[in-house]
């Protein structure tokens, strides 16, 4: 569960001690929701669907999992395609957000607040250098820009492609064209991944 991040000096484990609990559907892993920069280099291996938020809004997101296994690219607990990954990889067990907050999933099992052979993670609510990414304090303005490449999608145009664990996923299947929507339709052949 991610909490804002505090004032309390933690320190990050290694993954290499871990069995990719972030990565495990069974943990309820299943996406994340992806930006615009995002589609390029995630497509070829992961599907990039939508969902449809509280308002209605078309809102595009990584499928990371069938809900019932790991990462179709963790292989004995490592990431076979660690420099492709998506960002939510990239920053966990930290996250961006909206408000342009970081937030911290204290629920990851290499979280200490131990010194001992592990990597400074945060202190005073401040990142070290080793975990610093762009995306925390620009989140909300790439989240605005990629919310506005797709509302003017309609609804009708989407269609259910997958549903995992009750939640339908869709594809878009309209008129409408970008280089974000050819991303996404490419995408769609990862699907069978996922089943």
């Amino acid at each position: 569960m991610f909490e804002l991040l505090d004032n309390e000096e933690l320190y990050f484990g290694d993954c290499k001690n871990c069995q990719a609990k972030c990565c495990d559907g069974r943990e309820g892993i299943i996406f994340s929701q992806i930006l615009l920069d995002e589609f390029e280099n995630i497509y070829k291996n992961f599907p990039i669907v939508f969902i449809f938020g509280e308002l209605n809004y078309a809102k595009p997101v990584v499928l990371l999992t069938n809900g019932k296994t790991l990462c179709p690219y963790n292989i004995d607990f490592k990431c076979t395609i660690y420099e492709q990954r998506p960002n939510v990889c990239k920053t966990y067990p930290l996250s961006a957000n909206l408000d342009n907050q970081i937030y911290i999933d204290k629920d990851c099992p290499q979280i200490t607040t131990i010194k001992d052979n592990t990597t400074p993670l945060s202190k005073d609510m401040k990142l070290s250098s080793y975990f610093q990414n762009d995306i925390f304090g620009i989140y909300q303005e790439k989240y605005i820009k990629t919310h506005y490449e797709f509302d003017i999608l309609e609804k009708n145009d989407f269609k259910e492609v997958i549903n995992i664990n009750s939640m339908a996923f869709y594809g878009y299947f309209g008129s409408h064209n970008s280089k974000y929507l050819e991303f996404h339709k490419s995408s769609l052949l990862n699907l069978n991944k996922y089943v």
